[in-house]
């Protein structure tokens, strides 16, 4: 990249990253918002790995997650997974548009990072996925150096897919994707079938548990539930266009509510899109034919579930393989149009300034406001989401119940009505459960989902039976039997004392309380079915022994090329 390419992209990189996440960056605390939950030391765990039977939906994060912040705090370690997503995401973009000026690579950066699906999946919590949307670009341009057969792009395409495949579920399907259609269009048939091969190697970590799991009861609604959902009266293409429709609606960005926002959105988007046409000769035909056609699949990927036929199909699919359930929430999915949009939107900056040097001044105005058209039309994704994002500390309670838990047996964590959480400390905002996260042992929690407008029934069988042992004659019995002993009671959640099953309280904090049930009769661990241990592990060994050699063989490379 040339220097000033490399300084474009870069400082606008950092000024984006600065701009959405300076509260975490100036306070101390850790921001819980969501699924986003992270500790100050979180204990290992099997289930980190999908050991526990579980539709493994944070495998294998969670597990590099616990074994980082034996190094790095929670704190610090949060902040640093956060600003990789936007660096590596803006770097990228900008090694994609590396032949264009310094305006059209600030243009691609700040639609890439600035955009209703970023603000969506941070406010819901969902940073892996946000962390793997950052890797996309790497995987565009580790595949096209795959298609022409250079080694090095072997070795890159392998590490972008294992890093994605760590990410999430969802991550590893959309990387996968990307670099098999971008590998395939101008590409040979050994090629595309060698790196489909990388791709599920790449993702065993979580392919492996999802297949052998004990997960039942998938409900045939879930993807209606999780369907993209229109922002306003011009539907749910209009929305889904301009990178936003999260099934979520109360992390939908306020001025996303108002017609004229998502109109001139989704009319600057087909203007990008239009742009993308520009970018021909920057990407090389191939690479901007593959990149073209993923945006289109993921925009209909992300579209189709909305259709009543197609949600349904795949719902009665997942009846009997839950499994399938990591394809719910589909506007996920839509990440590769951002690909689109970036690009596009530099292309047409370029175009726009070229024009302006030619004598028309005019142009000039055009292609500023394209660059500023983000941040004008979703202000609320600056400073943290408006605030959203403020981190805050856990109360000592939390301490005090862990030194306690870690003499043994499983805790069940009180209400048993879902796994998310509103504390006061957190300012009531809705976040998933960190008992399992932060105590040590088996923490048995909900696994139902409370929706506005529907409970989705769980998919854990043991969990199930604890459901059972609670409304049990004699609860704390039925819960012994089972391997429980302690009970945790997170106050403020709406549970009433005749929800807590007799026994000794041996703490009683102002957030949380502590009851013990005496020594459990049963094993939480030999009562529960998992998969196979050496065959998950064996995925994971197989995966991570795939990332290291790319590591080393990309190091020796760069040695090399040095030398």
């Amino acid at each position: 990249m040339r220097p000033r390419g490399w300084a474009a992209s870069g400082v606008a990189t950092v000024v984006v990253t600065t701009a959405v996440l300076g509260p975490l960056l100036v306070n101390g605390g850790i921001a819980l918002r969501g699924d986003m939950v992270f500790t100050p030391d979180q204990p290992w765990k099997p289930a980190w790995l999908g050991l526990d039977g579980s539709v493994p939906r944070a495998v294998p994060m969670d597990a590099v997650v616990s074994v980082l912040d034996n190094v790095v705090p929670g704190a610090l370690l949060q902040r640093l997974l956060l600003v990789a997503a936007f660096v590596a995401g803006g770097l990228g973009i900008g090694r994609l548009t590396r032949g264009l000026g310094t305006l059209a690579q600030v243009a691609a950066v700040v639609v890439y990072l600035w955009n209703p699906w970023v603000y969506e999946r941070l406010a819901i919590g969902q940073w892996p996925t946000a962390l793997g949307y950052g890797l996309l670009p790497w995987v565009v341009i580790a595949a096209t150096a795959a298609r022409a057969g250079r080694p090095v792009g072997w070795s890159a395409t392998a590490l972008t897919l294992v890093l994605a495949g760590v990410c999430a579920p969802s991550v590893g399907l959309v990387g996968a994707l990307v670099a098999v259609v971008v590998v395939a269009v101008g590409g040979s048939w050994r090629r595309t079938a060698a790196v489909a091969g990388l791709a599920v190697v790449a993702n065993l970590p979580w392919i492996l548990p999802g297949m052998l799991g004990t997960a039942v009861h998938a409900s045939r609604s879930q993807f209606d539930e999780f369907a993209a959902r229109p922002e306003s009266s011009l539907g749910t293409v209009a929305s889904v266009l301009s990178m936003g429709g999260i099934w979520k609606t109360s992390v939908v960005p306020p001025e996303r509510t108002h017609v004229v926002v998502v109109g001139v959105a989704a009319m600057v988007a087909l203007a990008c899109v239009a742009g993308f046409w520009y970018a021909v000769p920057l990407l090389g035909r191939r690479t901007a034919a593959a990149v073209a056609a993923v945006g289109v699949l993921a925009l209909a990927l992300a579209v189709l579930p909305a259709l009543a036929p197609v949600a349904r199909g795949l719902g009665a699919l997942s009846t009997d393989w839950p499994a399938i359930g990591i394809l719910r929430d589909s506007q996920r999915y839509l990440a590769p149009l951002g690909l689109v949009l970036a690009v596009g939107a530099g292309a047409l900056v370029e175009r726009l300034v070229t024009r302006a040097r030619r004598g028309q001044p005019a142009w000039w105005s055009v292609a500023f406001l394209v660059v500023a058209a983000p941040v004008l039309l979703l202000p609320s994704l600056a400073w943290g989401l408006a605030g959203a994002l403020r981190p805050v500390n856990y109360p000592s309670d939390w301490d005090q119940v862990a030194a306690r838990v870690a003499d043994g047996g499983g805790t069940v964590t009180l209400p048993w009505t879902g796994s998310y959480r509103g504390f006061a400390w957190n300012d009531h905002r809705a976040v998933l459960d960190p008992a399992p996260r932060f105590l040590p042992g088996d923490v048995l929690v909900d696994d139902r989902l409370f929706l506005r407008h529907a409970v989705l029934p769980g998919e854990d069988p043991f969990l199930a039976r604890v459901r059972d042992a609670l409304a049990a004659e004699d609860p704390a019995r039925a819960l012994g039997d089972l391997g429980v002993r302690w009970v945790l009671v997170e106050k403020g959640n709406g549970v009433e004392p005749s929800d807590v099953p007799p026994g000794n309280v041996v703490f009683d904090g102002s957030s949380l309380s502590l009851v013990d049930l005496g020594k459990p009769r049963g094993d939480v661990d030999l009562l529960r079915q998992r998969p196979p241990w050496s065959m998950v592990t064996a995925g994971d060994m197989i995966a991570g022994f795939v990332g290291c050699v790319s590591v080393v063989h990309l190091l020796r490379h760069q040695l090399r090329t040095r030398r």
